[in-house]
């Protein structure tokens, strides 16, 4: 499903302005005033390099005086919803001081943190935390014009990492929550609601412009329940994100196989585990986020970008891992294309076998894990075709072409998924639907050549970045 576009405009332009007022931070030296501050010396410090870039964050390595080292995190403007960044860093410090209590992963100390009215610096929530040297692992097993796992990858360094990962894996599996939802918050006393902040709601809220949360104050008796409320958040961004369709057909092939996902949910549902022990997730888990010590030593120093995290169903963390070519499978290079599978397909599933087999040799060698739990609910999501729903509950939007779609899809069988989409793809209640959504689609383009038009204008400097802001939220947003 593609971005809203006059949204996306709006965000890069507000990035510009934050990131134009991190830099006057970071020259006239107000970030190294304030940092030291945080110190239990109050000792100077200096910037070491330049901002490092995430999807999500701004960091930046700062020196201080008597040689350590921190790092400091901020939510970028473009991808992190105002309303929300206070929430993001608090379940992000929530996480990490949970782990440090009870798991052994190598995850960053926190040296200090605040919300966004906290930040003299003016520039939103922040967390100031230790520095982990190494080498970021995407760097070495990425690369070469793809987001995927470089074909040249000895599987002795695939099997060394998987089985680090596997241990950590088991370690936040013993972790158990009594009830879904946000993360409990006894460091950082945040009145987090009961819905959590995963990073599909918030995706599709920020390149969808539609908040899905709903009442944020329900909770959720089963994991059954919690899937259909994430399977009704995607219905809310085709119905409600003026541009989720590109014209009549794909209005009906989502609409129906959203249908189809519906009537999914009773029988990939773990009974086992649907009323708990519910587990610690994290969205954004995953081999990118992990820190090596070299090129040469891949043993990993650190697990870093523990956000987007929560107490969820066993089975979504018990799942055949998405990760395990670095890249979200949902994403482009993934698509099947005229019903072919994408090159990755056989590559994935020659490293899932490689996983299980480390998961399942680390689980008998770790005390209290023997009964191998986890490797049971892994196996049990691939035979039962869940690992591909789960990709599909946790990814930003959904689109039928998708990998994890149509795995699905072969899972369940070419005619079973016809005839199924068939019955939901007729009738008067889908040609409404689509009649409503083509009406809408036409609004949107008007709307996209006005904001388009507006950025010009901002762009010949007849108009500054603030009026701009200003005018197109208002467009956007009414009311707000």
């Amino acid at each position: 499903m593609d971005y809203n576009k006059p949204l996306d405009l709006l965000h890069m332009v507000e990035e510009s302005d934050w990131v134009r007022k991190v830099n006057m931070a970071r020259v006239d030296g107000r970030i190294c005033d304030w940092a030291r501050g945080f110190h239990p010396k109050n000792i100077p410090c200096r910037l070491d390099g330049g901002f490092l870039n995430g999807s999500y964050n701004l960091g930046q390595k700062i020196i201080f005086d008597d040689g350590s080292t921190w790092f400091l995190r901020l939510p970028r403007a473009s991808s992190i919803s105002p309303e929300y960044a206070d929430e993001k860093v608090a379940m992000e410090v929530e996480a990490l001081y949970l782990l440090r209590e009870e798991a052994s992963i190598p995850v960053p100390e926190v040296y200090a943190w605040g919300f966004a009215r906290e930040d003299q610096l003016g520039l939103g929530p922040f967390i100031l935390m230790s520095f982990i040297s190494g080498v970021c692992l995407n760097d070495i097993f990425g690369g070469d014009g793809s987001r995927l796992l470089k074909k040249e990858i000895p599987d002795t360094d695939i099997e060394y990492v998987y089985r680090q990962m596997a241990r950590f894996m088991v370690q936040i599996f013993n972790i158990n929550f009594e009830r879904i939802g946000s993360l409990p918050t006894p460091k950082t006393q945040f009145p987090a609601p009961i819905r959590p902040l995963t990073w599909k709601v918030h995706e599709i809220l920020r390149v969808g412009g539609v908040n899905t949360f709903d009442d944020r104050n329900e909770d959720f008796s089963t994991a059954r329940e919690y899937f259909q409320y994430v399977n009704r958040q995607d219905w809310n961004q085709l119905l409600f994100q003026p541009n989720s369709i590109a014209g009549p057909r794909t209005a009906k092939s989502r609409y129906a196989s959203l249908k189809v996902l519906k009537s999914l949910i009773p029988e990939l549902t773990n009974t086992t585990y649907d009323r708990g022990p519910f587990k610690l997730i994290c969205d954004d888990f995953g081999l990118a986020n992990v820190i090596v010590r070299s090129g040469d030593d891949l043993t990993i120093t650190g697990v870093v970008d523990l956000e987007w995290v929560y107490a969820g169903p066993a089975q979504l963390f018990g799942t055949a891992p998405w990760w395990l070519l670095l890249d979200r499978p949902v994403n482009d290079e993934w698509d099947f294309e005229e019903g072919e599978a994408p090159k990755a397909t056989d590559r994935y599933f020659r490293c899932l076998e490689i996983f299980k087999r480390v998961l399942a040799e680390e689980e008998a060698r770790m005390t209290g894990f023997r009964n191998k739990e986890l490797s049971t609910l892994i196996k049990w999501s691939e035979d039962t075709g869940a690992m591909w729903f789960h990709m599909l509950l946790s990814s930003g939007s959904f689109d039928t072409a998708s990998f994890p779609c149509m795995q699905l899809r072969k899972h369940k069988g070419e005619e079973w998924w016809a005839k199924n989409l068939d019955d939901y793809a007729n009738g008067e209640e889908v040609e409404t639907f689509i009649a409503s959504k083509l009406e809408g689609l036409e609004a949107y383009d008007k709307v996209k050549d006005t904001v388009e038009h507006i950025k010009a204008l901002m762009d010949s400097g007849e108009m500054t970045t603030k009026d701009f802001i200003n005018t197109v939220t208002a467009l956007l947003h009414p009311g707000r």
